[in-house]
């Protein structure tokens, strides 16, 4: 019998794999090899995937790939995985691409021909030279064993961690310096082999092979260390000088699990450091005993040779060696999940509890980012109003510090708070490994529109920012699925459109605002999804598509680590405050004062007649059926280049036609009148401003988003494929609700 016939709670035991090479390869890894004991735990509400525990570990699988794994009730002899092993053949056994050994070489390229996207097949960017004596210290293991997190801790840096694959998606290096040393790290993203099958898997090859790393920290998880050695082995094959840390040490003695770790380091070769990375426990440790592996390398010892009476298969021989010195008990985390998971994944109102969640987090965002916003914004009322009343009048400088610095660049400053809380919930729905069961859950659903489950992390990171989630795609093996996800991940709304959302919204429907702001994120859902099944018949590759992945135990958010994520995200975006948006704030109030800088002319007529006007009053008969007026419709073009700035462009052009609202007898009181809520409503109506949400949320992303997908895609078509095709559905659905608003208002 397969896999797939199991029941829940049911033990079998592996006996063979079917399939392809590529696939039977990715499950050996995952340590499905013969002999060994798999028990089903439980299956999500579709009925597929199903969760497998092994090894300490739980994997993921769809019924298609349950079923090549044949299976046996009975307890196999003790001789008989050796025998299946050995009986195999040396092409079944080295379909991958092979692993390299003896001095290191550059590389010339991809090892994978049809990979088609990764780092590796374009021109590589070798590291920055390195000063004399600086040691150049690569860290590399599984995804998800905490290698992100022994990053931060060794080198004061602040990359994202999260409790799921995939999170590390390109090399990052940080410089610090111990006992007198400058030690550079390099956290490469995180891979269960060598063997070049995937993207990730290229790519930390290549980066291992170019001949610019001195060292390597192999970081592996503890409780899952049978399989996290398969890697070490391979990467032990290179002949660098490396050290291993055992990360999350506390969950496996608190489990009354053990390990001889003097008797593992005799066996490997290497020394291992017992490790608490979110602790930044056993550290200082490992960073001295890189930097002393390093000065010892020639007298490193030779890579362990393989046991004679399993050479053809490293699973043994990892076994062999912890055969007698490793004890693994099942932890507090491991049964915490089972529980927990009874509720969010198996439950059929799984579903309805995630979309109560994301609903939460929005609400959140809004009604407690509101008061904190009000604030920001009456500082900058306050702002502009004694910059007025001081300087001098009717001087050109003092109009740009008032509608072009401080209209421009406070506009969208007051955000702030709700891009913090918005980050604030996702870094605790990342790290409680909550996340990576979304994938779980909804890929029965991604597949039929021609998606992949592991499509569902990119997307809910293009709710943070559309370029790294484009990077992320990477761990999707499957070419197609990979294209179909980038294409149509500009549909996922990223954080710098908040802005708009929160302007128009608070200007219309303030007593709305956490339902217009959920209906907008799920209409982006939708129509990313409703794009990649129609654009799934165009896209003509038929590349062999699987869904394994490993299922991280539910944990704690670490509070340091939550914090420092979202500070983070809220350093960049006050850097990009300072920089991008305060020069094009500058510039959008040049276009906008000159030519006619002439006083007799009221403030709309000097508008009007500038440069920015005249480029408005072009586009303005192909925006005019959307509701938008011709400074709305500037905001769209500057929001090309980031979306920050269409909020940035409003409040400068708004802010500059003041003096007429207030003419118009609008009747609020003159700080109202300098808000760009209280210019909204004189200059535009409800209809309009969902029109124009609408379209802010579907048209093409920045032009970061756009190089990026030609980064990772390796072609111009599909990045320009991806511009066309957002901004046409961006115009016909902003029509359509229109239009449809006008006559429901």
């Amino acid at each position: 019998m397969n896999l797939s016939h199991i029941k829940d709670g049911a033990t079998a035991y592996v006996t063979a794999i079917k399939g392809s090479p590529s696939l039977r390869v990715r499950l050996e890894e995952l340590g499905f090899v013969p002999g060994q004991e798999v028990t089903r735990v439980y299956a999500t509400p579709s009925g597929s995937p199903v969760i497998y525990a092994m090894l300490g570990q739980r994997v993921a699988l769809r019924t298609g790939e349950a079923q090549l794994i044949e299976v046996s009730t009975q307890r196999p002899n003790e001789n008989y995985a050796d025998e299946q092993r050995v009986a195999r053949t040396a092409a079944e056994t080295n379909a991958a691409a092979p692993l390299p050994s003896g001095p290191i070489v550059p590389a010339t390229g991809c090892a994978t021909e049809s990979c088609g996207g990764c780092p590796g097949c374009g021109p590589r960017k070798p590291l920055a030279p390195k000063a004399e004596g600086t040691i150049t210290v690569a860290l590399v293991g599984n995804p998800n064993c905490g290698k992100t997190t022994v990053f931060n801790a060794l080198s004061g840096g602040h990359e994202r961690t999260g409790n799921y694959a995939g999170v590390t998606v390109a090399s990052v290096v940080g410089e610090t310096h111990i006992d007198g040393r400058t030690v550079r790290f390099v956290d490469l993203p995180g891979t269960y082999s060598l063997r070049a099958y995937s993207p990730e898997e290229a790519y930390v090859m290549s980066e291992l092979l170019k001949g610019e790393i001195d060292a390597v920290i192999n970081v592996l998880d503890v409780n899952n260390l049978e399989r996290n050695l398969l890697l070490t082995l391979q990467v032990r094959r290179l002949g660098l000088p490396m050290v291993g840390a055992l990360n999350l040490w506390d969950e496996f003695s608190e489990s009354g699990s053990t390990l001889d770790v003097d008797r593992l380091s005799a066996h490997m070769g290497m020394r291992f450091v017992p490790c608490v990375a979110s602790r930044g426990e056993g550290l200082k440790a490992l960073a001295e005993a890189v930097i002393e592996a390093y000065d010892r390398r020639e007298e490193q010892p030779t890579p362990p040779p393989n046991d004679p009476h399993s050479a053809a298969d490293p699973h043994a021989l990892v076994h062999h060696y912890l055969a007698d010195i490793y004890r693994l008990r099942e932890s507090k985390a491991v049964r915490f999940t089972t529980w927990v998971d009874r509720f969010l994944v198996k439950n059929p109102l799984s579903y309805g509890v995630f979309f109560l969640v994301i609903l939460l987090v929005f609400w959140a965002t809004f009604t407690i980012g509101q008061y904190p916003m009000n604030w920001m914004q009456a500082g900058v009322t306050w702002l502009t109003e004694t910059l007025t009343n001081v300087l001098p009048k009717d001087r050109w400088y003092v109009d740009l510090l008032a509608s072009g610095v401080v209209g421009g660049v406070g506009t969208v400053i007051v955000f702030l708070p709700q891009i913090l809380i918005l980050y604030f919930f996702i870094s605790i729905l990342e790290d409680s490994g909550y996340l990576a069961r979304t994938a779980l859950l909804f890929d029965p659903l991604l597949r039929r529109v021609g998606l992949h489950g592991k499509s569902f992390f990119p997307m809910l990171t293009g709710f943070g920012c559309n370029v790294p989630a484009i990077m992320a795609t990477r761990t999707i093996e499957n070419r197609k699925s990979r294209l179909l996800t980038m294409i149509t991940l500009p549909f996922m709304s990223c954080s710098a459109r908040l802005t708009v959302y929160t302007v128009f919204t608070m200007a219309f429907f303030p007593h709305q605002a956490t339902w217009v702001l959920f209906s907008l994120y799920c209409g982006g859902i939708v129509m990313a999804l409703l794009s990649a099944w129609l654009l799934s018949h165009f896209i003509r590759r038929h590349d062999e598509s699987h869904f394994v992945m490993e299922i991280p135990p539910y944990r704690c958010p670490v509070a340091q680590s939550v914090v420092s994520h979202t500070w983070e995200k809220g350093r960049q975006y006050l850097r990009k405050m300072g920089g991008v948006i305060l020069v094009a704030s500058i510039v959008v109030w040049i276009l906008g004062y000159f030519p006619h800088p002439d006083r007799a002319l009221s403030p709309l007529e000097r508008q009007e007649q500038s440069y920015l006007g005249q480029a408005g009053h072009l586009i303005q008969p192909a925006i005019a059926p959307l509701g938008f007026d011709w400074r709305m419709g500037v905001g769209l073009l500057t929001g090309a280049a980031a979306k920050e700035l269409m909020v940035s462009t409003l409040g400068v052009l708004y802010h500059m036609d003041e003096d007429s609202a207030a003419a118009a007898g609008s009747g609020n009181d003159a700080k109202a009148d300098r808000a760009i809520s209280a210019a909204l409503r004189e200059a535009s109506s409800p209809a309009a401003a969902l029109s124009y949400m609408v379209f802010a949320l579907l048209y093409f992303p920045c032009l970061a988003t756009i190089a990026a997908i030609r980064g990772e895609s390796g072609q111009w078509k599909y990045a320009v494929l991806s511009m066309l095709y957002t901004t046409g559905v961006a115009y016909v659905a902003a029509w359509l609700t229109f239009h449809i608003a006008r006559l429901c208002m």
